[in-house]
């Protein structure tokens, strides 16, 4: 009988290990589609279409202005909004010895600027942000406040997604929202694996995901539609 019992969890054993061996090499083999698709599924993309403001998230740059820029010349809209984060540390102490620096904002307003974007087509939300989460809170009322109805919502690939399901959320409907990740951004599903900057990109902001879809997602206030 303990013979009987010792010879079935060896095959049991066996069987495992043959299992683990197998699905292991699979998914070697299929490593390059697997990896790919994982890095893919942060990228989401909207064909352009004709909206009120083309708003450009805080961040990254000049790959985010510069598509902007593109589709504000394509005539996809009359105005360019761009967010603006918090203040940098030690930003106002730098400024208060007469010191000058840029904020990214900043950065991207002269951008347009020179690009050929004129002053009267720009404009920033007033309402300084800390994360995706905070800068849709302070889109949605600025939206409502200046009659914006659709948006052309510019930011880099591997944050396409969470940036539309935070906007999508906050704005309950009430502004259409097309997301529109730069080309400009070198980020690459097909070989996000290859570079450690993408690859910590990828990591971090699949955290940043699960984070706002378990958590975040369910404490941010929903808004109405525009008055």
């Amino acid at each position: 009988m303990g013979r009987a019992v010792a010879v079935s969890r060896w095959r049991g054993w066996v069987a495992a290990l043959v299992g683990v061996v197998v699905v292991g090499s699979v998914m070697y083999l299929e490593r390059v589609p697997l990896l790919t698709a994982v890095g893919t599924y942060l990228i989401v993309s909207d064909t352009p279409q004709p909206s009120d403001a083309i708003v450009v998230l805080s961040g990254s740059l000049p790959d985010r202005i510069l598509e902007a820029v593109d589709l504000y010349q394509a005539g996809l809209a009359p105005r360019l909004v761009l967010t603006q984060e918090t203040p940098l540390p030690g930003l106002l102490a730098l400024r208060a010895r007469g010191a000058t620096m840029q904020e990214r904002h900043e950065q991207n307003l002269d951008i347009a600027r020179q690009l050929g974007v004129p002053a009267t087509a720009l404009a920033v939300v007033s309402t300084p942000a800390w994360s995706t989460g905070t800068e849709a809170e302070a889109l949605a009322v600025y939206c409502r406040e200046q009659g914006i109805h659709s948006v052309l919502l510019v930011t880099s690939k591997a944050h396409a997604r969470r940036a539309v399901l935070t906007f999508r959320d906050l704005t309950g409907g009430a502004v259409r929202i097309l997301v529109v990740p730069s080309r400009y951004d070198p980020f690459s599903a097909a070989e996000w694996w290859r570079r450690r900057p993408w690859a910590r990109r990828l990591c971090i902001e699949y955290l940043k995901l699960a984070n706002y879809l378990l958590v975040d997602r369910w404490r941010l206030p929903r808004s109405g539609a525009p008055a």
